[in-house]
């Protein structure tokens, strides 16, 4: 069964007359591994790719609502950045945390405008529950993004931004998984180079690896690298960091690590 519904190219059709308003990727290499370093955006590889869906949301709606993002994910960054550039609201809804207990992510998503509530027991079930509510109160002027960011012109944008970023060959592709999206969207990119996804998060299905070899990391979710392990370049310690460790002793040479941010 294919993994996806459409051609893939069908999602790069959708973009084809977008073009990425950010700094184009820088592309480093480090231990004989090419790294994409989004880090250097300092907001998040999404804001490239959810740029074209939230640019041409309709007039009406004023506000995007997320409830799907853990206290450590970098969403709670990228979508007030991009939002506020196109006059929209980012609304999240998270788990409460006392104000001394927050996650520096989100001091950081407050600093860029993100409207946070706090929900008691606020799994991710929940949260985003209470998100489809509130979207379901004013359906004209919100609208809720499903896990990930994942969407079809998010898609075609990861492949857009990818096949002009990446000139080389790469032996294989390495990113961190929760979702899977930008994974995916790799596999999309490059259906003939091998690609890895070491999973950060929850137990990815098989729909959310593709055709990717899966890893798993030890750590649990939230528990930021240790330090002796962490690559050579900033990177998120939850997140694509832990990728590292499994590149160092089983990439290819000649491999590429996306690095969504730090």
């Amino acid at each position: 069964m294919s993994l996806f519904e459409e051609d893939p190219e069908d999602y790069l059709e959708l973009v084809k007359d977008w073009e990425d308003p950010w700094p184009d990727p820088v592309i480093e290499k480090y231990d004989g591994v090419y790294v994409v370093r989004d880090d250097l955006l300092n907001a998040g590889a999404k804001v490239r790719f959810v740029d074209y869906y939230i640019k041409t949301l309709p007039e009406s709606v004023k506000e995007v609502v997320f409830g799907n993002c853990p206290a450590t994910g970098y969403a709670q960054i990228s979508l007030p950045i991009i939002c506020k550039r196109y006059g929209r609201k980012a609304v999240l809804f998270m788990a409460k945390r006392s104000e001394d207990n927050l996650h520096p992510y989100q001091t950081r998503g407050m600093k860029e405008g993100a409207i946070y509530n706090w929900v008691n027991m606020g799994m991710l079930s929940v949260t985003k529950a209470h998100a489809k509510k509130y979207v379901e109160e004013r359906p004209n002027e919100r609208v809720a993004l499903p896990l990930g960011l994942e969407h079809p012109t998010v898609l075609g944008s990861i492949m857009k931004v990818a096949r002009k970023a990446i000139i080389m060959e790469p032996s294989e592709i390495w990113t961190v998984g929760s979702s899977g999206t930008i994974n995916r969207g790799l596999q999309m990119a490059f259906p003939n180079v091998p690609v890895n996804v070491v999973q950060t998060g929850h137990s990815m299905n098989e729909r959310e690896i593709g055709r990717a070899k899966h890893w798993v990391s030890p750590y649990k979710f939230d528990k930021p690298i240790k330090p002796e392990e962490a690559p050579p370049f900033p990177s998120a310690p939850t997140y694509d960091a832990k990728a590292w460790p499994f590149i160092k002793e089983h990439a290819k040479p000649q491999s590429l690590f996306w690095n969504v941010g730090a």
